[in-house]
C-alpha cells in the first residue's frame, strides 16, 4: 500500500506503482481532501488518514500490507502501522518525520513555500516546489511530467489546509 504525501494524489506514483506492481498487489489511493476523494471540513488529523487507509485495505480484500508512505503519507503510515500491527507486513518511509516539538523541523523556506501553495496559482503552485523535490540533474522532461499531472490534480485550499492541520497536530516518537 502506497501513501502519497501532502497536498498530492495517487497519481505520483506513476513511475513507482507500475515498479512495484510487477512483484505486488498495489494499492494506491488518494488521501481525504486530494484528488478523487472527497474534501469535507477540515482538519485531518493523521489518525483519521490512518483509518481510511484500514477502510481501503478493508475495500480491497487485503489483510497485511507492506507500507510505504512518503513525507505526509509517511506519517498516515506510521500511524497505521502504529494502530494495526496485525496488518503492517513491513513499514517504509520516506522524506517524513515522527512529528512533534522533538521533530527536526524543514528550513524556513520549505515551510513558508509549503504553506503559500494552497493559496497559489495552479502554475504557481506545481512550480514552487521545485528546487525542494528535484535535484539539479534531474531530466527537465521528467520534472515537466509531473508537473502535469500536477496541474491536472492540484489541490483546493480548503483540502490542502485540512491535510496541514493533520501534519501540525502529528507526533508519534513517545509511541515508537
Amino acid at each position: 500500500m502506497l501513501i502519497m504525501g501532502l497536498g498530492y494524489t495517487m497519481d505520483m506514483w506513476n513511475r513507482t506503482a507500475p515498479v512495484l506492481s510487477e512483484s505486488y498487489r498495489t494499492i494506491i489511493f488518494d488521501n481525504r481532501g486530494v484528488g478523487r476523494s472527497d474534501v469535507p471540513p477540515g482538519p485531518y488529523p493523521i489518525p483519521t488518514m490512518a483509518a481510511d487507509a484500514a477502510a481501503v485495505m478493508d475495500a480491497s480484500g487485503v489483510a497485511r500490507a507492506h507500507v510505504f508512505g512518503i513525507s505526509m503519507g509517511g506519517m498516515i503510515a506510521q500511524e497505521f502501522a502504529l494502530r494495526y500491527p496485525e496488518r503492517t507486513r513491513s513499514l517504509i518511509l520516506g522524506c517524513t518525520s515522527h512529528g512533534g516539538p522533538e521533530s527536526v523541523l524543514a528550513d524556513a523556506e520549505v515551510v513558508t513555500t509549503l504553506m503559500a501553495r494552497g493559496t497559489m496559482s495552479v502554475e504557481d503552485g506545481v512550480r514552487a516546489m521545485i528546487p525542494f523535490i528535484y535535484d539539479p540533474s534531474t531530466p527537465r522532461e521528467r520534472i515537466e511530467e509531473d508537473l502535469e499531472i500536477r496541474r491536472r490534480t492540484f489541490p483546493t485550499a480548503a483540502g490542502y489546509f485540512a491535510q496541514v492541520q493533520g501534519i501540525f497536530a502529528y507526533e508519534s516518537l513517545s509511541r515508537l
